[in-house]
């Protein structure tokens, strides 16, 4: 991977994954980003902020005329792209500063205000969970297969927001005519931004509830429901497969098997952030909270075939995990290592996204279609 700033890897990585991957599908313009960038002084976490807050505001207004002009699709492409630069602003504030939830309001405003001019509008969604919700986003499929189809769960991780995660694989899934949900769930987005709802080493209540929701719906095949967890959401998403028995498939993209080893400890500058997400102290309060948050002694229920799909040289969370968790896990199943040579070494293979993120969804859509124990893929 091209480190854009010398010495940070954070910055080089959110750069990369964030910026220039979805600058493709709309979340962003290269040379836009990379004037940010020029403005920004490397390790100065305050002038990241400012940086990126401040094209958040340039481009919004641009959204604004346009709208104001009567040009919808300028408005919803600016509106897009402000979203995720307002994104970018807050990912590296503490979740103590207030700077944060306000940063995330007005991206989320925006993704709201692009919604109507999608090409496929989504539906904004909430669903019931422990005397509370959950809240997203359901994208159906278009064309023949929007009368019954299969659907996808599919969630995001520490720092992943349900709105970001159309530009990371949501358009492709429908592309292979899945119906794709969106969600936050506990110790994410708006939860954990505005409720204060923290992650919970249970996730499975969580993913259950939004299957729930996916049943109800009458366009939704209940027998096609797959999981998709990446990062963080390896460890969330491996708590699905193994204890929610209606999921069809599911796929751990980047895994986590024990939070403590694979991430906490692994990748020491994630530690203030992994304290928020968990609702900690601090770290001696993480540590104890933390043993809870493993895959040990969980993994063999699995029911439904599963894909572990890591990057060989991921530096956010060990490719050990990988192994752990492919390891625990019954047949059928399957691993996918991918190294820095081919491309897709990295966290979430996002410096090969365009060969990674097809072999996954294939894998994906040919299980689903496939009848039940009959489980090949190359």
């Amino acid at each position: 991977m091209f480190r854009y700033f010398p010495g940070n890897e954070g910055w080089s990585y959110h750069f990369a994954a964030r910026i220039v991957n979805v600058a493709q599908l709309g979340g962003a313009d290269f040379h836009e980003a990379h004037r940010v960038a020029e403005r920004i002084k490397v390790g100065d976490g305050e002038s990241w902020y400012r940086e990126w807050y401040a094209a958040g505001e340039r481009v919004e207004k641009v959204a604004i005329v346009a709208q104001q002009a009567g040009r919808p699709i300028t408005a919803r492409d600016a509106y897009l792209r402000a979203h995720n630069y307002f994104r970018t602003a807050q990912f590296f504030l503490l979740g103590t500063d207030e700077r944060k939830k306000e940063s995330y309001v007005r991206c989320v405003a925006c993704f709201h205000k692009a919604l109507p001019w999608f090409d496929n509008p989504p539906e904004r969604v909430t669903f019931p969970f422990e005397g509370s919700h959950l809240s997203g986003y359901y994208y159906r499929p278009l064309g023949a297969a929007r009368q019954k189809h299969a659907t996808i769960a599919y969630l995001g991780g520490v720092d992943i927001i349900s709105e970001e995660l159309y530009f990371f694989a949501a358009q492709q899934m429908l592309a292979r005519g899945f119906g794709v949900l969106c969600f936050d769930g506990p110790g994410m987005g708006e939860p954990l931004r505005v409720r204060g709802i923290y992650a919970r080493p249970d996730y499975e209540v969580a993913i259950s509830a939004a299957v729930d929701y996916l049943v109800s719906r009458p366009d939704v095949d209940a027998g096609k429901i797959s999981l998709v967890g990446q990062s963080m959401g390896g460890y969330y998403g491996g708590r699905g497969a193994a204890m929610e028995p209606r999921l069809r498939a599911a796929i751990l993209w980047g895994a986590c098997y024990d939070l403590t080893d694979d991430i906490y400890d692994f990748w020491p500058a994630v530690r203030p952030q992994v304290e928020w997400v968990i609702g900690a102290s601090g770290e001696k309060d993480a540590r104890e909270k933390l043993k809870a948050f493993s895959l040990k002694g969980v993994l063999q229920h699995a029911k439904c075939p599963v894909m572990v799909t890591h990057g060989e040289d991921d530096t956010l969370v060990t490719v050990k995990a990988a192994h752990k968790t492919y390891a625990d896990l019954p047949e059928p199943k399957h691993l996918r290592i991918w190294n820095e040579a081919e491309g897709g070494g990295i966290h979430l293979m996002n410096d090969n996204r365009a060969e990674a993120v097809p072999y996954m969804l294939d894998w994906l859509r040919e299980e689903v279609d496939r009848p039940r124990g009959q489980t090949k893929f190359p």
